[in-house]
């Protein structure tokens, strides 16, 4: 049976975001050594929560084999992390995609410079030129651009890419068959027929759920060697990819007009060590040295479990994924209760300490889906009550 199938079954076993599909895969050899291990061999990893076992028990290869047969039908990749063409970038990052869904075709990032390029949605003039000259230049000069497919910043990325007869991947945050923002469903046209991709780790018939734009965002960073905001306030989804950039290794630029209100997230990053820049000049100019090093250093830095606090990166609060949601034409769940934290972040605080624990780990104890942690994760930070870790690792603030 295709190894891909295993994957596929582990992927909805423990959802999207989730870091323990690799974990596992690599203790058993095999996603099919693990799949016929059966539940002794599950349960004997300490790390699975009772949850995650009985949907590892629930769905079966046969539902995971129907699955990769439709996609592959409807003209699609799929990639696992053993299998060639899965972006050799992902599979540095902390919790890589089990499955990736590809229409179209990704650029090799070991041979070309891949940059994210993000921002908010409400963006004004000056940011919304800047993504897309800017964008127009890397694809001028053999740069992918790498952005979320979303309005605002997000589409000017895409579109400067186009123009400058460049490639670039749209990651999106639900199945590749969902009718996402159908405002852009002409751009997402333009992207596959450019030569570029769209990408996501969800299967198909996905919805947008909560949680979706902050798991889909490190995809945005991690397909990248960099990642460049254009237009963010204060508070901006585009700050979370930055976040997860600066996590990652991955070198962090950002553009900032003369609105400092309209920046002001811009400004926030610059001052915690994000570079500035005017043009891809600058951005390209900081890899012109390091480009046949790039994923020799990086990989280096991936596997160092350095004990100090990570460059500090201010994120967005849920109201703002919810508001994300909602241009997705999806409803997103209630508004926080105004008393205080919502129920998923008082499971993850109760969980955390003063040793630093993986946001794995935190799944295990919680039985929260990934995408439920990392939420839980966003709220608690920006209320400062939990510290962040390189490898995304978190205590109680003290």
């Amino acid at each position: 049976m295709d190894e891909r199938v295993y994957w596929i079954w582990l992927q909805n076993a423990f959802g999207a975001g989730s870091a323990k599909p690799v974990q596992l895969v690599r203790r058993a050899g095999s996603a099919a050594s693990l799949f016929r291990g059966g539940i002794g061999l599950w349960s004997s990893f300490t790390f699975v929560s009772d949850r995650e076992l009985a949907a590892m028990s629930a769905y079966g290869v046969r539902e995971a084999e129907a699955a990769l047969d439709y996609c592959l039908r409807l003209g699609q990749q799929v990639y696992t992390p053993d299998t060639p063409g899965y972006p050799d970038l992902l599979r540095e990052i902390y919790n890589p995609p089990a499955v990736l869904y590809v229409r179209g075709t990704l650029p090799d990032a070991s041979g070309d410079v891949a940059i994210g390029v993000v921002g908010t949605r409400k963006a004004g003039k000056a940011g919304l030129r800047a993504a897309r000259e800017i964008s127009y230049e890397l694809a001028q000069e053999g740069a992918a651009v790498i952005s979320g497919g979303a309005l605002g910043i997000d589409s000017e990325a895409h579109r400067g890419a186009i123009d400058g007869r460049g490639r670039t991947v749209a990651v999106l945050p639900c199945g590749l068959d969902y009718p996402y923002l159908m405002d852009n469903a002409n751009l997402r046209r333009e992207i596959l027929d450019s030569g570029g991709a769209l990408v996501t780790e969800y299967p198909m018939q996905t919805p947008v759920q909560r949680g979706a734009f902050q798991t889909r965002n490190r995809l945005i960073s991690g397909m990248a060697h960099g990642v460049l905001v254009a237009e963010a306030p204060k508070k901006s989804g585009a700050l979370i990819t930055a976040r997860y950039a600066a996590e990652q290794n991955r070198e962090v630029f950002v553009f900032i007009g003369e609105d400092t209100a309209a920046f002001a997230g811009c400004i926030g990053l610059a001052a915690d060590g994000a570079a500035r820049i005017r043009t891809a000049e600058d951005i390209l100019r900081a890899f012109s040295a390091q480009r046949k090093s790039a994923r020799t250093a990086l990989l280096r830095q991936a596997a160092e479990n350095v004990a100090r606090p990570a460059r500090r990166v201010r994120v967005v609060p849920l109201s703002d994924s919810a508001a994300e949601a909602a241009e997705a034409e999806e409803t997103p769940a209630a508004p926080q209760p105004e008393a205080g934290l919502s129920a998923d972040a008082q499971r993850v605080l109760a969980s955390l300490g003063g040793e630093p624990k993986h946001a794995a780990i935190l799944e295990a104890e919680t039985g929260l889906s990934a995408g439920s942690v990392l939420a839980a994760l966003t709220e608690l930070e920006l209320l400062g009550k939990i510290r962040s870790y390189p490898g995304q690792r978190f205590t109680k603030s003290d």
